[in-house]
């Protein structure tokens, strides 16, 4: 749904009028919403009744109304619900409140309403699914309420209580046999979910099953025994690959090394492709590097000789610059995939290889290079004694673009979870408003957000509507009076302190670190 007319740009550095972009709702009715919302939520029905005329125009008024909805669904009918997904209409609250009514209609057993409002929820939970699957049961179609059934079933994880009697039926019609209870077995042991594994094994009753679920629980609770015997696994092993990527994983908590080398033996041993062992290599072995132990470059290559995997390759050129290995350096950077080598990080090594080695840097490399607005741009034109290359491209909206932006229902809800510091809420619209627009609409918003105050969400924005070059935008420089403070009681840099906050948390007032630091 296109909100707007495409906006075009016209006046560059246009500064925000703060009467044209706010919301002018006076004070009392943000309280009066408050308590007439918590009144809603309490079942209060006369005291949300007298409050509503006087909130008739205020733009979180769809949220009273599903906070009361929700206290009277036992008594609602379905013209009523008609009427209250037209009220939440555009908001976050029409797909919640899809999600209640159609489980309220499956504990009625309306189950052709339920599937009428099933198939608009855009993205059904497992409840969902499990009541639709049970409806399906209660219409009599039984075989694609049991094919739905055994695709919820085979999970390594709990499901939800709705798919209980779901289950049960699979169960009694005898769908849940020794093949589907050790791939559950399995399922739930690589997800190191131990209960669920012993309630699924209790369904593999033939002998050749139990022979494999014998060899599975081996291969989880002594994973050292592949190490030890790497035939224990053969390429006749029922799911002989993902029982050894399981026994890696389970492994490298305890020996990362021994890990690393039995993986690069049970990969060529079994033929596991590089699509599927990529995730494990790929941690383990950036995990290795990064305590840089003196064998770390041996183990990288052994496991890795022909450069197949680049977060691999990408951490041996890390261990070969600490060694200042500018030979190594250069030539592993040639390995990487093109558009990986094209980062601004490996051209600038690769820059510096040239030059340690005495060799003239490509000039097109080079200008490619110091062209980026980035830390390597910048090392590389500072090495260079090149200037560096900002790239400001101001957003250049009018005010009438901007206040077209302002008055959207969504930008008004914003606003007013902005006002009430009900950031959540205000999260939630923004993140449904933004699926509407177009990029630069969503720009153009994020400008309006900034205007506010609200400098993390205009951050979000200028990166959601990819506009990395409007450098007011991605990097405010707000609260000059308390930096300017606190860097002369600190002798620091103003700007550096403010780089800090930009890096750190954005300017997200309620960012919290593990130290202490705050906003």
């Amino acid at each position: 749904m296109n909100l707007l007319k495409p906006l075009t740009f016209c006046v560059s550095g246009m500064l925000l009028s703060t009467s044209l972009l706010a919301s002018n709702y006076p004070e009392y009715q943000r309280e009066l919403y408050l308590d007439t919302l918590e009144a809603a939520r309490a079942g209060e029905i006369a005291e949300v009744d007298q409050a509503l005329s006087a909130l008739s125009d205020y733009p979180l008024l769809p949220y009273i109304y599903y906070a009361q909805a929700t206290q009277q669904l036992k008594t609602m009918t379905p013209a009523d619900a008609e009427a209250l997904l037209a009220k939440l209409e555009g908001t976050p609250l029409y797909q919640r409140f899809l999600h209640i009514w159609a489980v309220h209609l499956s504990e009625k057993s309306q189950w052709p309403d339920f599937f009428n409002y099933f198939a608009q929820v855009r993205s059904p939970s497992a409840q969902l699914q499990c009541l639709a699957a049970r409806g399906e049961l209660a219409q009599q179609n039984q075989e694609v309420a049991y094919t739905e059934g055994l695709r919820l079933w085979l999970t390594g994880n709990s499901q939800h209580g709705a798919c209980d009697p779901l289950f049960n039926q699979l169960i009694q019609a005898g769908k849940i046999d020794s093949e589907v209870g050790l791939e559950r077995t399995l399922l739930a042991l690589e997800a190191g979910n131990t209960s669920i594994a012993k309630y699924a094994e209790r369904f593999v009753t033939e002998p050749s099953a139990q022979q494999q679920l014998a060899l599975l629980w081996q291969i989880y609770n002594q994973p050292e025994s592949l190490a030890a015997d790497p035939a224990l696994l053969s390429n006749y092993t029922p799911d002989a690959s993902r029982l050894a990527l399981m026994a890696i994983q389970r492994l490298a908590s305890n020996d990362l090394r021994l890990a690393l080398l039995t993986l690069s033996e049970q990969a060529r041993r079994l033929q596991i492709p590089d699509s599927a062992q990529a995730p494990l290599i790929n941690r383990l072995g950036v995990l290795y590097a990064k305590r840089f132990q003196p064998d770390a470059e041996a183990i990288l290559a052994q496991i890795d000789p022909d450069y197949r995997f680049s977060e691999l390759t990408e951490w041996r050129i890390r261990l070969a610059l600490t060694e200042q290995d500018w030979s190594a350096t250069r030539h592993m950077i040639t390995r990487l995939p093109e558009e990986v080598r094209q980062q601004g990080r490996w051209l600038y090594w690769s820059l510096v290889a040239d030059l340690q080695q005495g060799r003239q840097p490509d000039p097109q490399l080079l200008a490619q290079l110091t062209a980026e607005r980035s830390y390597y741009g910048f090392k590389a034109a500072e090495l260079t004694h090149r200037p560096f290359a900002l790239n400001d491209k101001p957003s250049g909206f009018s005010q009438e673009q901007l206040h077209q932006i302002a008055q959207l229902a969504p930008m008004q809800r914003i606003h007013e979870f902005y006002r009430l510091e009900r950031i959540r809420e205000a999260n939630q619209e923004w993140n449904l408003m933004t699926a509407t627009l177009s990029p630069d609409q969503i720009h153009a918003a994020a400008h309006v957000i900034q205007s506010w105050g609200w400098y993390f969400q205009g951050i979000r924005g200028a990166i959601a509507s990819d506009q990395w070059d409007d450098l007011a935008l991605r990097f405010p420089a707000p609260y000059r009076d308390l930096f300017d403070k606190a860097s002369k009681e600190f002798d620091i840099e103003p700007s550096w302190a403010l780089s800090v906050t930009r890096q750190e948390s954005a300017f997200l007032e309620v960012a919290q670190s593990g130290a202490g630091a705050r906003g």
